[in-house]
């Protein structure tokens, strides 16, 4: 019996919410419908979305679709249900929602999420922006089969749902999970069944999960995907399963370019990423301990991530002065420069060669870095293969003590704010596809 059930509306959102929750090791699987879903076949599996395909049909049948899903389960022993709802908000969400809850017993509470950070989804004091524009303005608003007018999701769900709403707004969220934990309390002692959670970025529906195991409440998940990814990672704890090859990222460039990339990069993946004091790098009396603080860090956290890697910095103010550092040492700026690289370099082959082979492909930027990486893992070369954009190169490695290894290289410089996403879209495509066909 699957731990998690996800209930979609449609079967690319099932695949949507499903493969966040694969990412993390979980055996997941969607159903074309419940008739398709065979307890003792399927029973291997962790996660199973049931899609309804109720989008754009009489919020009646929707109802009873649903209702006949949460009957099959409620009684066993599955950790979570998921109500997956549409980005954008569209469809018979609140009747779904009555759904759920009216099959079940009367402890469950709904929590909404309706954010999707990486896929530019936020709320904020309850309104939903696409890409920074009210949902009410957005193309949305035009969909032929289920237009969507309203951009408060309060109100929306309050003219959907029979039951009592209730809010939790983003200040409440970036005050930490134990806030936002005796929100929920509250509301529910207020009898508010279904509450609606701001959220902005990952790490903000990470303080949600948290917090919504924390109130040790019965709990129904309502979101695009993240939110149910997040509270089955807290609720069902670390996998066994292997999840697979990672990317390990090393970005030498200080640029604002680079900056900008990375926050965009958090939003999408989440990254495992430390970043490292560059002046700490230059001085012998500093760079062992700073080396080895940025290995230990990677190293005993990277089962849990996609993606790894290290950073030279996060804030303009933090660019040091060169020219002043190699006076003061009586060295040239390119010594300076080329001692950060360096132990840029150590700091990713270390946490290679400490990975117990998992890590299965490279992202590198600014090109002292990308030599010395060169250096360090005694590779004679990288064998060409794709531009991904101008000036990121995919290739693999030639020879050295990581043959064949998928590398993708760029320049500090180049690329739009996305940059950074494409590129490893890019890689993590080569390393899940048939990782022995050398394309």
């Amino acid at each position: 019996m699957p731990d998690v059930v996800i209930i979609a509306d449609d079967l690319t959102g099932a695949n949507a919410t499903s493969v966040l929750i694969a990412r993390q090791g979980y055996k997941s699987a969607t159903f074309l419908n419940l008739d398709n879903y065979l307890e003792e076949k399927h029973k291997d599996f962790d996660v199973v979305s049931i899609t309804t395909d109720s989008r754009s049909i009489e919020e009646q049948i929707a109802y009873k679709r649903v209702k006949k899903v949460v009957n099959f389960f409620e009684n066993k022993d599955v950790k979570l249900i998921s109500k997956r709802i549409d980005s954008t908000v569209r469809g018979n969400i609140g009747a779904e929602i009555d759904a759920v809850l009216d099959t079940l017993s009367w402890n469950e509470i709904a929590i909404m999420v309706p954010a999707f950070p990486s896929s530019e989804r936020v709320t904020i004091g309850g309104f939903l922006m696409v890409d920074s524009i009210p949902l009410e303005q957005t193309d949305v608003a035009k969909d032929p089969k289920t237009p969507v007018s309203i951009s408060f999701i309060p109100k929306l769900l309050r003219k959907q749902s029979k039951y009592n709403v209730g809010t939790i707004g983003l200040d409440k969220v970036l005050e930490g999970a134990e806030a936002v934990k005796e929100r929920i309390i509250e509301n529910k002692e207020k009898g508010n069944r279904i509450i609606i959670i701001d959220a902005t970025t990952n790490k903000d529906i990470e303080t949600i999960a948290r917090a919504s195991k924390s109130s040790n409440l019965n709990i129904v998940a309502v979101d695009p995907g993240p939110f149910t990814s997040e509270l089955t990672k807290e609720l069902l704890g670390k996998t066994k399963k292997t999840l697979g090859k990672k990317v390990m990222i090393t970005i030498g460039s200080v640029t604002n370019l680079t900056r900008r990339q990375i926050e965009h990069f958090r939003l999408k993946y989440n990254p495992l990423l430390v970043s490292v004091d560059s002046e700490k790098l230059i001085y012998e009396d500093t760079r062992k301990a700073e080396i080895n603080k940025a290995v230990n860090y990677l190293v005993n956290n990277l089962e849990d991530y996609e993606v790894i890697g290290v950073i030279t910095t996060n804030d303009e103010g933090e660019v040091l002065n060169l020219k002043e550092i190699a006076k003061d040492l009586g060295v040239t700026e390119d010594d300076v420069a080329q001692r950060i690289s360096t132990a840029l370099a150590i700091i990713t082959r270390t946490v290679m060669d400490n990975s117990n082979n998992k890590i299965g492909g490279l992202y590198t930027s600014g090109g002292d870095v990308t030599v010395d990486i060169c250096h360090v893992l005694k590779t004679v070369g990288i064998e060409v293969k794709d531009e991904i954009l101008p000036l990121a190169v995919y290739g693999r490695v030639i020879e050295g003590k990581y043959p064949d290894m998928p590398i993708v290289t760029k320049g500090g410089l180049v690329g739009e704010d996305d940059a950074l996403i494409k590129c490893v879209d890019y890689l993590q495509t080569k390393i899940s596809n048939d990782y022995n066909d050398k394309m």
